[in-house]
């Protein structure tokens, strides 16, 4: 599996997208940054608040980007019944990919880090711990956010073999469904039941919120149920739908 991952992060590397991803985080975080700084009243929460948008475009669009290159190209060209037909085991051939995924985005999320704290210092802007706790949940909630997506668009490509149905599921996870809640819970019969705190986008907020305000136990257990139920639940079912798929070798 090692060999797997290490020919994969090579091929992934060399993708011209994987670096347009890169500078398009730069910029818009840069941009985002620049903006609202000058434009705040208070500078330093400004920041905080711009690089929290700014890294939360990035994740959709590098997971649509890692999806495009680990999945779709995988089932674009059949390369993963060459690897499966040479004796990789279809679990470990699962759980690899899923991995090339957060290499890649831990890889991402740590270099929009350094860009972010190395703009903090060229500004002089200077953040309260609060404001640096909200920063880092944001990267780990956007973090959890893509991979759990990530993995629900995998299994879509695992049942189906089908490119265009798995991305759009991953597209679907991140902007059709949340809109789709929103105009749901306008109508008072739905709004009452609260929905949304159900949904993957909703629970990783009440996440967030529940850290912020210090209620470590209560953002544990949402975090235990957010990866039980997104991530860890669309992993398994892949292992199991992709374990019986009949591959034309």
């Amino acid at each position: 599996m090692r060999n797997l991952i290490k020919a994969d992060m090579q091929r992934i590397l060399k993708k011209k997208s994987i670096w347009i991803a890169f500078i398009f985080m730069v910029a818009v975080v840069a941009g985002e940054i620049f903006y609202q700084v000058s434009k705040a009243p208070d500078r330093n929460f400004g920041f905080a608040v711009a690089a929290a948008d700014g890294m939360s475009y990035v994740g959709l669009v590098l997971g649509t980007i890692l999806v495009l290159n680990i999945y779709a190209d995988d089932f674009k060209s059949t390369a993963y019944i060459n690897v499966v037909g040479r004796g990789i085991n279809r679990k470990k051939f699962i759980i690899a990919k899923f991995l090339d995924a957060l290499i890649i985005i831990g890889g991402m999320y740590l270099c929009g880090g350094a860009l972010i704290f190395g703009l903090q210092a060229g500004l002089g802007i200077s953040l309260t711990s609060l404001e640096i706790r909200f920063l880092f949940l944001t990267f780990v909630n956007e973090l959890i956010f893509t991979a759990a997506s990530i993995s629900i668009a995998a299994l879509i490509f695992f049942i189906t073999e089908n490119n265009v149905l798995g991305i759009l599921a991953f597209l679907s996870i991140n902007m059709i469904i949340p809109v789709t809640i929103v105009f749901v819970r306008t109508n008072p019969t739905f709004a009452k039941y609260n929905i949304e705190k159900l949904y993957l986008d909703g629970a990783a907020s009440s996440m967030f919120s529940d850290f912020m305000m210090g209620q470590v136990g209560a953002g544990l257990l949402k975090l235990f149920i957010i990866l039980a139920v997104y991530v860890f639940a669309a992993i398994i079912a892949s292992i199991i739908i992709f374990r019986k798929k009949e591959l034309d070798f």
